[in-house]
């Protein structure tokens, strides 16, 4: 019987289908180790047996049949079990408050049933109940400015039947009356800085941590989740939320990147860039340095026949591919599905230039997110690393000559996360030095190794004789 092996952490990514365990060391040492990916084990996630430990158990089951018997100091975990983090976000106009608070909610890693903007509406109401969220998020007013609509719209929510949640972000002046009028309804509410506090100015990071913190309280809707809590060290983090995180900490580093994650229900894009300075003076909308979009009709599996009717008739698989697909004809499928989930999410995650025509004549904007100082595409999810030909479809959402829309430049580096941890690093950074996350990030994308060639590459040109 082979001895326990001590290590640094087992990080558990509880999905909707599946269940991920991968384990980690060589942290705590950096940068004196060199920090590891020691392994991964899969397993069905339970939700269905009522006990969403069961598939953990499995997941590390499986992991450690290959490594042996292990024994971390911490267990981290991620969630979009059980339908994930469902929000409903209200703000006060829909291009300014709603879209800053939309932001805020999508960048926590939420799925946004429902955006509304001004006075709360009776069937505005029976839609959030039908809902059911998890949490509400309300805002309007930049601070300082009105607080009519807020109040009002306190003072609506207060009429629903459910009691999700409420994360208030708006008009500061009035955070105090809108927290009493909630208490005394019966909500539990957190209170957190105004999202947009002034006219093209977002200020959302602070309402991530708190999506994040409230979540982890109300996981527990899915079942066996509380037990899960029982075996975790901190919080656990929306799936959706720990990978922006981590895709910060990488571009911390690296510089202005996307990721794209095509998954079986939905395609994820996160982007994090200031965009080009050239761009920037001609910037309609105020973006987030970090954003996160979701494409709920682009996945390989849940949304397969959606996205099969958007292919040309000659393109169209014979037959959807299962959830793991296996065949050659299944792979095949699942790759063409992926290559237009990842291109149409990529394209409507950009921006795009506007031509407007004014007193003055014509003139060009930028509206949406300017991803053409992105220098580094990077796939992570099981269509894009564990198929192959991922690399490929990652080229095709880059810009081609004469495109409108502000994508990725066609020369920026496609990588893939082989090792498939990117949301597992996102729960390792609240416990371990950025720099150790950040080199396994870089072990799992190839990077090291494309560093290695590049300075082979130098060192050959620096030797070439001069013309």
């Amino acid at each position: 019987m082979s001895a326990t092996r001590r290590i640094d952490a087992l990080v558990a990514e509880i999905g909707s289908t599946t269940t991920v365990v991968s384990a980690f060391d060589g942290l705590l040492g950096w940068p004196r180790s060199r920090p590891l990916t020691l392994g991964q084990g899969t397993a069905p996630t339970s939700v269905a047996a009522g006990d969403v430990t069961l598939g953990l158990l499995a997941a590390r089951a499986q992991l450690e049949a290959a490594t042996g018997p292990l024994a971390p100091d911490l267990v981290l975990a991620t969630s979009s079990a059980a339908g994930g983090l469902r929000m409903t976000v209200h703000g006060l106009t829909m291009r300014m408050t709603a879209a800053a608070a939309h932001e805020a909610a999508l960048g926590a890693g939420a799925v946004v049933k429902l955006v509304t903007a001004g006075r709360l509406r009776d069937a505005d109401l029976r839609q959030i109940d039908s809902l059911a969220p998890n949490l509400l998020l309300l805002a309007g007013g930049v601070d300082g400015g009105d607080v009519e609509t807020v109040l009002y719209n306190a003072g609506r929510l207060a009429e629903l039947c459910s009691r999700p949640l409420v994360v208030y972000g708006g008009n500061s002046s009035v955070a105090d009356e809108v927290r009493e009028l909630l208490l005394q309804a019966g909500f539990a509410i957190r209170v957190t800085t105004n999202v947009y506090p002034a006219v093209d100015e977002l200020d959302i990071v602070p309402a991530r941590t708190v999506i994040h913190d409230a979540f982890e309280e109300h996981i527990i809707h899915a079942p066996g989740m509380e037990r899960i809590r029982e075996i975790v060290a901190g919080g656990i983090l929306p799936t959706p939320g720990a990978a922006l995180i981590s895709a910060e900490a990488l571009a911390a580093e690296i510089g202005d990147l996307v990721v794209i994650d095509v998954g079986g229900a939905t395609t994820d894009v996160h982007s994090v860039t200031e965009g080009s300075a050239e761009l920037a003076a001609v910037q309609t909308e105020p973006q987030p340095h970090a954003k996160r979009t979701v494409e709920g009709d682009l996945g390989t599996f849940v949304s397969a026949e959606h996205v099969a009717a958007m292919l040309p008739p000659a393109a169209r698989p014979r037959r959807l591919p299962p959830a793991l697909p296996a065949s050659d004809e299944e792979i095949t499928a699942a790759l063409a599905l992926a290559r237009h989930a990842a291109v149409t999410a990529v394209t409507r995650h950009a921006g795009r230039l506007v031509s407007l025509y004014t007193s003055t004549g014509r003139t060009t904007v930028v509206r949406g997110r300017d991803l053409t100082a992105c220098r580094w595409v990077i796939g992570t999810g099981g269509a894009l690393t564990r198929l192959p030909g991922g690399r490929e479809i990652l080229t095709e959402t880059l810009a081609r000559d004469g495109g409108e829309h502000l994508l990725p430049p066609r020369d920026a580096t496609c990588l893939l996360d082989d090792d498939y941890i990117l949301a597992a690093c996102g729960a390792l950074l609240a416990h371990f030095p950025a720099g150790a996350v950040v080199a396994l990030l870089r072990a799992s994308l190839g990077m090291d190794e494309l560093d290695q060639n590049a300075r082979v590459q130098d060192s050959r040109d620096s030797r070439r004789p001069q013309q």
